[in-house]
């Protein structure tokens, strides 16, 4: 029977990774300066997936802009300082 459970494994599968773009990330949904601090009002998780997976957004939250950017650009690392 414990074999018949096998392990847990969190990696996405190659058959699963195409569809990583219907599912939800972090987007940059009003327009920030550089300087702003990202809020829950400028950034929000929504489709499609081409920006930082959900579970940042606690991470992404009260961070500083590194530069001005325009509503509706998926959140990457590299907009935050820290």
């Amino acid at each position: 029977a414990w074999q018949a459970l096998g392990k847990v494994n969190y990696e996405r599968k190659e058959s699963e990774k195409g569809n990583a773009i219907f599912r939800r990330s972090l987007y940059v949904v009003k327009d920030v300066a550089e300087g702003d601090v990202f809020t829950h009002e400028n950034v929000k998780s929504i489709r499609p997936g081409y920006g930082l997976a959900p579970k940042y957004l606690h991470d992404v939250i009260g961070k500083v802009a590194a530069k001005s950017i325009k509503a509706g650009v998926p959140m990457e690392l590299t907009y935050f300082k820290g």
